[in-house]
């Protein structure tokens, strides 16, 4: 009996030892043929193209009115009436506001009668004076009485004229009572309502703006204005058409004009102002806007010009991904130039004809090799490899490479077989013992013990002893551990029952 528990005990640490060395082998295998049947990346591409692009210099501007009133109260009074509509358009003397005139037509009215007061108080002294003027001609008056009827004939006339100042004032006062536009353009939001007392203290009531033409401000280097002046003056300068782009990256439809450049340079950072006007029909543009001015030369160059949502930025800057002639992705830094719509002007990094990467950039890497697709499946670009030859590249046929000779899946996985195949021996149970194990399980049956199982006791699959010819083609696989262990804690909860087994028997 001492013999025999040792050479069990021995068995048993064998079946230890074994048993991680066949799950390795088996994992193993698995990875192997997974990252093998493991489908390539997909890519979208496109061919590199040039295009004609004309030179463009940007700077930020800011758009302004081209007239801008802030329209004020010059009298006191009683708001009655805002006929405007806040933020529509109104014409040049469209009324915006009605003050109350019942005050200043009284104070017209008051004039008025002034004025007719100062008058009659000028005639009688006027016709006192005529006849002073009889009087000293027959010597029966005296020059100085003379000239007290002349001098209250003068005041009278400078009071006649007072009394008609006094009417237009008043005049003026019921006419500013009925607040105008000056000009055309939009108004803005009022900060008054009817029924408040307003007058110059109030401040601006509201705000119109002509916004068509509209015009947009922008300053240049004190260096670029005398090279620019210099230029024109020895007729080399380079025409070019103003143009704008919006908050939104869109193009504004509508080219611009110089309207005035500035007769002085800001002290405070060395630029002097540009002035350009734009169309405003739809009213798209608002004065406060920030906008990118872009000074387009006249002259196009041909450049190159891919997505902009191709491009991808690192610490080192820039860069694309493009396919390589092997059909491998190859990160390609590059220097960027103006924006083109969507586009970006490429000047340094891609030429004509290689393979850039615009869709699926997330999913690989530089070195994978990817499977690709093309925007424009009826114009397949040249790919272009940056090391062949110069024959190759000017479109000679390369020659054919001889294919590279595949490894045998059975000698890559020869250590998972001979694991499975020493597994399969060391816990196939011999017929005996599984008739005596469902012999036991009968009789506990039969006693209604509930440790009987109810399960087949497992043993070797029927075909494990078959010749491989008449397996199939999985199970083929199985056995030269192709797939691996698939359903390990089958597996395993397996020869656990089965070392149970021959313990027992032991």
């Amino acid at each position: 009996m001492g013999g025999m528990g040792i050479v069990s005990s021995c068995k048993r640490a064998g079946l230890a030892l074994l048993l991680p060395f066949f799950l390795n082998a088996c994992s193993d295998g698995g990875d192997a043929t997974s990252a093998e049947d493991k489908p390539l990346p997909s890519v979208v591409v496109e061919a590199v193209t040039a295009q004609d692009v004309a030179g463009q210099t940007d700077f930020v501007g800011r758009t302004e009115a081209s007239q801008r009133v802030d329209v004020r109260a010059r009298v006191s009074g009683t708001l009655l009436k805002r006929p405007f509509e806040e933020g529509h358009e109104v014409e040049a003397g469209a009324v915006l506001f009605e003050i109350d005139p019942a005050e200043f037509q009284a104070n017209l009215l008051a004039a008025e009668a002034q004025v007719a007061k100062a008058q009659a108080s000028f005639n009688e002294n006027d016709r006192s004076l005529k006849r002073y003027e009889v009087l000293l001609e027959r010597e029966a008056a005296s020059e100085a009485q003379y000239d007290i009827a002349k001098s209250k004939a003068d005041q009278s006339k400078a009071d006649v004229s007072a009394a008609e100042a006094d009417v237009e004032r008043a005049k003026l006062d019921l006419g500013y009572a009925t607040i105008t536009s000056p000009i055309a353009g939009r108004t803005g939001i009022s900060d008054v309502d009817v029924g408040n007392l307003i007058g110059p203290d109030s401040g601006v009531l509201v705000t119109v703006l002509d916004l068509d033409p509209i015009d947009v401000i922008f300053s240049v280097g004190e260096r670029d204005y005398l090279n620019y002046v210099e230029a024109k003056k020895a007729g080399t300068a380079e025409d070019f058409t103003p143009q704008i782009r919006l908050a939104n990256n869109k193009l504004y439809e509508f080219p611009g004009e110089v309207a005035v450049i500035d007769n002085k340079v800001d002290p405070a950072t060395g630029t002097i102002n540009i002035r350009l006007t734009f169309p405003n029909p739809d009213r798209i543009l608002v004065p406060g806007q920030y906008v990118s001015v872009l000074l387009t030369r006249a002259t196009p160059e041909k450049r190159v010009v891919i997505p902009q949502s191709a491009v991808q930025e690192n610490q080192a800057g820039p860069f694309v991904l493009i396919v390589d002639g092997e059909g491998r992705i190859e990160a390609r830094p590059i220097k960027t130039g103006d924006r083109i719509e969507t586009g970006v002007v490429v000047l340094e990094g891609l030429r004509e004809g290689e393979t850039l990467v615009v869709q699926g950039i997330q999913k690989v890497r530089p070195g994978a090799e990817v499977n690709v697709s093309y925007l424009a499946p009826a114009e397949r670009p040249e790919i272009i490899d940056q090391e062949a030859s110069p024959e190759t590249a000017s479109g000679a046929p390369e020659p054919t490479p001889d294919p590279e000779p595949q490894a045998d899946p059975r000698a890559r996985t020869g250590s998972a077989r001979r694991a499975l195949s020493h597994a399969q021996r060391l816990f196939h149970r011999p017929p005996e013992v599984r008739v005596r194990h469902r012999d036991r399980d009968d009789h506990r049956r039969a006693a209604g013990d509930e440790r009987a199982s109810d399960r087949r006791v497992s043993g070797a699959h029927p075909a494990a002893s078959a010749g491989v010819s008449k397996l199939s083609r999985r199970q083929r696989k199985r056995r030269r551990g192709v797939r691996g262990c698939g359903n390990r804690g089958r597996g395993q909860r397996r020869r656990g029952h089965d070392l149970h087994v021959i313990q027992e028997r032991q």
